[in-house]
């Protein structure tokens, strides 16, 4: 892919950044792009190690997104360091599998604090820095999930509503500022977080550089939707556009309704473990 030159020299913050959308993300934009990337992450040293492979500027930085504080401090060291803050991805989340009423409150206030009260956070702290300028875009990773509810994740389907709905809501009071916002929602990508999971039918998995290219994607063209692969768009808005009855009828049918309730635990044990142990630890 041909380098953007308007993105030579621009700034931007990626969260997530050593998973797989995040750490190709970073590398596509500091390599092929040439742009100067803040990559945040709760580990220093997995972030020191996903930089070590990165041929360009680069400041890896732990960050837990749930700590506001820590968040802005960070935007302001990026800026300081960087100079102003041009784009802000932020892809960090986190998807835990229970049954809806046998999720542990701290594992549900760990889900909203990290993949929609951080999205609100940053957004509002980034588009006041933006708004000034005149310029700057925030792409919110989302999931086809904002559009489709599924038994299994009903905490992880309600912070992605909410990005959904916050953003839109963003959208329409940014028109006319020169700041964008846009939402980048996938299907099933090939990573960690989906380890365990089966295969949604008539919608094919994902692997992370299909995301982050279409993260770039809507960074040269803004757009506020963007779908990865289209098919989960079709299936998100077409399921969005019918009586409730019927959209839970056809989930049934398609076998989507508890597909997540179906995962492999044990694929998935580390993973749980994990963020299980992170929001513990948050007490």
């Amino acid at each position: 892919m041909a380098t953007n030159a308007s993105f030579a020299g621009k700034t931007a913050i990626v969260t997530g950044a050593t998973g797989g959308v995040g750490s190709a993300l970073a590398k596509k934009l500091a390599e092929d792009e040439r742009m100067k990337v803040a990559m945040a992450d709760l580990d220093q040293e997995k972030l020191d190690q996903v930089a070590a492979g990165i041929n360009g500027e680069t400041l890896p930085k732990a960050l837990d997104v749930s700590d506001r504080d820590a968040y802005t401090a960070l935007m302001d060291e990026v800026e300081g360091k960087f100079g102003p803050l041009d784009y802000l991805c932020n892809v960090a989340a986190i998807m835990p599998i229970n049954d809806f009423d046998a999720e542990d409150d701290a594992l549900t206030h760990k889900i909203i604090a990290v993949n929609l009260e951080a999205v609100i956070h940053s957004t509002k702290e980034a588009a006041r820095r933006m708004k000034a300028r005149g310029s700057g875009h925030i792409i919110n990773v989302a999931s086809g999930a904002g559009w489709l509810a599924g038994g299994g994740v009903a905490t992880y389907v309600g912070t992605k509503f909410g990005v959904v709905g916050y953003s839109e809501s963003v959208e329409l009071e940014l028109q006319g500022s020169g700041v964008h916002i846009s939402v980048v929602a996938p299907a099933v990508i090939k990573s960690e977080m989906s380890a365990g999971l089966k295969d949604v039918r008539g919608v094919r998995a994902v692997e992370p550089w299909e995301v982050a290219d279409a993260i770039i994607g809507v960074m040269r063209k803004p757009k506020f939707a963007t779908f990865v692969p289209r098919a989960i768009g079709a299936m998100s808005l077409g399921f969005s556009a019918v009586p409730y009855r019927l959209r839970h009828k056809l989930m049934s049918l398609s076998k989507t309704d508890k597909l997540l309730l179906d995962a492999d635990r044990s694929a998935r044990k580390e993973y749980e473990e994990r963020v299980a142990a992170s929001a513990r630890d948050d007490e």
